[in-house]
């Protein structure tokens, strides 16, 4: 029998280049890097390292090339810990390429980035028994007929979906919005779907048939989130942390949720443990060299003031 595979994620990966500004610079001018740095990168890539780095079982069913961003995220992933035994290998994919501008003065990011091949979920893959073999199935919105091909299979098994979800303009998004039973969106983005800016009514707004969990993410302000137990939405607060870098807190929360899910952990064990990880990756430029272990997590929230996270 082959070991269960904790987390299967289907979407997009990234190759990021990472330009640490001391100041943004007026139009026509020259400033000199404080620093630059190459990172695996993308909703699910760092999603799957989050999982990974927790020490569950992470594995990759998506896309991946053999161009040299496709075999730098191989190595990676080898290095992380992340299955790629699944993957498909297919000519002409490509994972996103882009170029992060860190603010360090103002404490912003600006990504910029291309699409020059196949990224996300493919239509007719993976098989529905690899589908099967895992405990949480995590998707994005990149390849939108694939994802809910394999959620729809997913949540026939009783397999709980979880999704990193940024934008709605494709068609089908709201096929597979219905399918995502774990639920976790920003503020912002909840806004966009719901209307409402408050973010607790945003979580009714979305809550529905068939959902288990709703979690609207609000950065330092913490999260609102509802479950079944729950007649209304609750706070659960934030650490706070000095901000490096958000990018990557999103995608830390979204993974480190997903693994505890697979693992059983209650609800407020997700929460607290999403909450620390998203915490500690802020403290680090980048999306995933910051990204916590389980050991960093649970020294943290022993003694939030130890800002120390493993770099893996």
């Amino acid at each position: 029998m082959e070991t269960p595979i904790d987390v299967l994620g289907l979407g997009c990966l990234a190759v990021d280049e990472l330009l640490l500004l001391p100041r943004w610079p007026e139009p026509d001018t020259k400033v000199r890097l404080a620093g630059r740095d190459k990172q695996g990168g993308g909703l699910t890539g760092n999603a799957l390292v989050a999982v990974a780095r927790y020490g569950a079982r992470a594995s990759y069913a998506g896309p991946l090339g053999d161009d040299p961003d496709s075999r730098f995220l191989r190595e990676l992933f080898a290095r992380e810990g992340v299955d790629l035994s699944h993957a498909a290998n297919l000519p002409g994919a490509r994972p996103i390429r882009s170029t992060i501008l860190i603010d360090q003065e103002r404490h912003t990011r600006t990504i910029l980035f291309d699409l020059a091949g196949t990224v996300g979920a493919l239509a007719d893959w993976p098989p529905e028994e690899m589908i099967a073999q895992s405990r949480v199935l995590f998707v994005d919105h990149y390849g939108i007929e694939g994802m809910i091909r394999a959620a729809q299979i997913a949540r026939t098994r009783g397999i709980p979906v979880v999704a990193d979800l940024e934008r709605d303009e494709w068609p089908g998004f709201h096929d597979l919005l219905a399918l995502v039973n774990h639920l976790i969106l920003t503020r912002a983005f909840a806004t966009k779907l719901t209307g409402k800016s408050d973010p607790a009514e945003a979580v009714n707004a979305l809550w529905g048939p068939g959902r288990e969990v709703v979690v609207v993410t609000c950065g330092e302000d913490g999260c609102w989130w509802r479950d079944r137990l729950s007649p209304s939405p609750s706070r659960f607060p934030a650490f706070v942390v000095p901000v490096t870098d958000t990018t990557g807190c999103g995608d830390a929360f979204h993974g480190i949720y997903a693994a505890t899910l697979a693992r059983g952990e209650p609800l407020q064990t997700r929460l607290l443990h999403a909450s620390a990880g998203a915490a500690l990756k802020a403290m680090h430029p980048g999306a995933q060299r910051g990204l916590p272990n389980k050991e960093s997590i649970l020294r943290f929230i022993l003694n939030p003031t130890v800002v120390t996270a493993n770099q893996g």
